[in-house]
């Protein structure tokens, strides 16, 4: 043992300047890899965060409903977001927008499901910012550190950090990735990375909601490799067999004027699923702009017996009924509305107007005196009308 201690140091003194040499070129060499690595990893970073936009959903007249995020697949304008994100907004008003201030307009679909919580947008666009690779969610394990990047509450590319929770956890018959970086309202439909910030491997898609307890950091995202899955063709469903699909262009095809086409697609909506209330409500809207009163009846008639709490239904169905002349019927309508949403400003003009040309001067000045509280405009309009009738 001893001998072989000091042909160690012997070794050592004669060797000991190139040693020394070798040490510094190895610290040298590990800081120039972290350096590098550091750099590769904010670059990485940053063009991540570049394909990430914000999506702004409307209504039919261009008020805004709600805002989430999505992620540029091409340069091209092929975004990819949560379902929910555009659930019950006019599709076609959509609009994704990027940090650097550029907006593109909606094109069309690619797909959209419900269930799976995911819609594939088409946005007008030829040099759209893209992500850099799509990973393969097949290989996550738990513990694996994970990079979120979304517009949580409408702050642009914001970016966290966490690990794998549950690479594979089923809810509802669906398997998600489930992870621990924080996200808030808004996230929806932003990108989930790997640590290096530069494969994406899933679609951000919310939180635990428990109203016994409040979860922390207890978030979801839908495997990357169920994208790939559609864009490659080997998942029809999403694409073929979607009552929401079809829906969806049958307001972009409305939007456009295009009524016919729009019937045909709120038809085959129903076709899939008989129970699709709002295919029923883009048909009696059309009916409507076509004069063709019974249908509307009919079509809004359906949509409200699928949803009898949902007060446009029924305050659609109450203008209907105006519409062909059921004006007892109208008036059952509106109750139903203010009886569920008693500050249902349209509902309680509409039905004002009514009692006004019945006579019933007590029920349209309590209409409009909280019609006031709402809206003064058109308050003044009615009484300004009730001093010329029978009611004065």
């Amino acid at each position: 043992m001893k001998e072989n201690i000091k042909k160690i140091l012997a070794f050592i003194r004669r060797f000991s300047k190139e040693i020394l040499i070798a040490l510094i070129f190895a610290v040298i060499a590990g800081v120039a890899i972290e350096i590098y690595q550091s750099q590769r990893y904010k670059s990485n970073i940053q063009n991540s965060k570049k394909a990430v936009a914000t999506v702004l959903a409307f209504d039919k007249d261009r008020n805004p409903l709600r805002q989430g995020s999505g992620i540029f697949l091409n340069s091209t304008g092929l975004l990819v977001t949560n379902f929910r994100v555009i659930e019950g907004t006019d599709i076609s008003k959509t609009i994704a927008k990027l940090s650097t201030g550029a907006q593109y307009s909606l094109r069309g679909l690619r797909g959209l499901d419900k269930k799976l919580d995911i819609a594939l947008l088409q946005f007008e666009g030829t040099e759209t910012p893209r992500v850099k690779d799509l990973g393969d969610s097949d290989k996550l394990l738990s513990g694996d550190r994970v990079i979120s990047i979304g517009s949580p509450l409408g702050q642009e590319n914001s970016v966290s950090d966490g690990v794998i929770a549950n690479p594979a956890r089923e809810i509802s018959g669906v398997k998600f990735i489930q992870f621990t970086a924080p996200i808030s309202p808004g996230s929806s439909g932003g990108g989930l990375f790997e640590k290096d910030g530069k494969s994406v491997i899933g679609i951000t898609r919310g939180t635990l909601q428990d109203e016994n307890r409040k979860a922390q950091n207890v978030n979801f995202a839908i495997p990357i490799n169920l994208v790939k899955n559609i864009l490659s063709g080997s998942e029809k469903k999403l694409v073929e067999q979607s009552a929401e699909y079809y829906y969806s262009l049958g307001q972009i095809e409305e939007n456009n004027g295009n009524n016919d086409k729009a019937i045909d697609y709120y038809q085959k909506a129903i076709s899939i699923d008989n129970k699709y209330a709002d295919a029923y409500i883009g048909l009696g809207g059309i009916y409507y702009e076509k004069g063709e009163y019974d249908l509307e009846v009919s079509n809004y008639e359906r949509a409200v017996e699928i949803n009898p709490d949902k007060c446009e239904y029924l305050y659609y169905l109450g203008t209907a009924y105006e519409d062909t002349h059921r004006y007892d019927k109208a008036v059952k309508a509106y109750e139903e509305v203010l009886s569920i949403r008693p500050e249902h400003k349209d509902a309680l003009h509409d039905f004002a107007i009514l009692a006004i040309a019945a006579g019933d001067c007590g029920r349209a000045g309590k209409l409009i005196s909280k019609l006031k509280e709402l809206d003064t405009g058109q308050a003044k309009k009615l009484g300004f009308l009730i001093e010329r009738t029978a009611c004065r």
